[in-house]
């Protein structure tokens, strides 16, 4: 006796083909998006305006101590680079040269400055001292977070008192040592002889937790998002697609997060439809279970894609921006010749 075939299931419980699903209009849909952003890219890349970036200075220094004249025994050097940055105070950088550059050295000074990033992991409280030897010359610049403790008057007293004496009499490295032990002072109140031992310690400092980080990252988000639209506007073309690339990852990254977190909503809604079902004992209605794991899968996925893209933003902080602003505060000294 043959078997009755099985009956054909409803429309509605029939699964689609793949030829159902790839429509020639959901092909042509793809298309026209793709050829959308294909040209959004292109005008990006290209229409934009470009805005000037801001006046080239020298290289970025590769440690806080750049002696190139070599008024210091390079021992001297060595041991100041491995403190001047490691304070959880302010960070300096020392920089010597024989002339300063041609054109205004008080715009020079700033860029330059504020191209390095001194003090960018600090609210901006950095010390940049210039040296130039041939005139005799040398200039501290003060970063934003600083100037109300280190104020110009203040800051040219420090040099009067502390570097001048020292230079002029040719010992360049007392004067060197006199001077940043008087802005640690200064900005601290410590002793000078805490000073490496409190910069060694900083070394030592356990990381910061997690939990931190992230607040951290979070919290910084707005400032860096204008950082990348002022740096987009600056570089050219190529540049510009690197960070549109990079800017469309973030972006896919933060709305699957954003997705799972409203997926994640959703499914909370339905447990009192899930506890209905359970209470009348219906076999198809929402499980408990389910959405239990569906809840904590949801969750989880949000929070390690919000947080990997704040986190990605605040790495990537130093590449997008400008840190450790300084304004032009400080103060310039010559400090007298040597008496023969």
């Amino acid at each position: 006796m043959k078997q009755a075939a099985p009956a054909p299931k409803p429309p509605e419980q029939r699964e689609r083909t793949a030829a159902e699903i790839v429509t020639p209009e959901l092909v042509r849909k793809v298309r026209i998006g793709l050829a959308v952003f294909g040209a959004a890219v292109l005008l990006l890349m290209f229409a934009v305006p470009r805005v000037a970036p801001p006046p080239a200075s020298l290289s970025d220094p590769n440690q806080a101590f750049v002696d190139k004249v070599g008024i210091v025994s390079p021992a001297f050097a060595r041991e100041w680079a491995g403190a001047l940055l490691n304070d959880d105070r302010a960070e300096i950088a020392i920089f010597v040269d024989r002339k300063p550059p041609e054109g205004e050295l008080s715009a020079w000074a700033i860029q330059t400055a504020s191209d390095w990033k001194i003090g960018a992991a600090k609210n901006d409280t950095g010390v940049v001292l210039f040296v130039f030897t041939e005139p005799r010359l040398a200039r501290i610049d003060v970063g934003y977070g600083l100037e109300s403790k280190l104020t110009d008057a203040r800051v040219r007293q420090l040099l009067e008192a502390h570097l001048a004496p020292a230079f002029a009499a040719g010992e360049y490295e007392r004067g060197i040592d006199a001077i940043v032990f008087a802005i640690r002072k200064e900005i601290g109140g410590d002793d000078a002889d805490s000073i490496h031992a409190r910069a060694a310690e900083a070394r030592k400092r356990k990381d910061v937790p997690w939990s931190t980080e992230i607040a951290t990252a979070v919290s910084r988000v707005p400032y860096v998002t204008v950082a990348i639209g002022k740096r987009f506007l600056e570089e050219g073309p190529f540049e510009r697609l690197g960070i549109i690339v990079f800017v469309s990852v973030g972006l896919v990254v933060l709305g699957f997060g954003v997705g799972a977190g409203v997926n994640t909503l959703w499914r909370l809604s339905t447990i009192p439809a899930a506890l209905r079902a359970r209470r009348s004992g219906e076999a198809n209605g929402p499980k408990l279970g389910t959405i239990a794991f569906e809840t904590a899968s949801g969750l989880f996925i949000c929070f390690v894609c919000v947080s990997l893209v704040a986190m990605v933003l605040l790495v990537s902080e130093s590449f997008f921006t400008r840190q450790g602003r300084f304004s032009g505060a400080g103060a310039v000294i010559v400090w007298p010749e040597a008496s023969r």
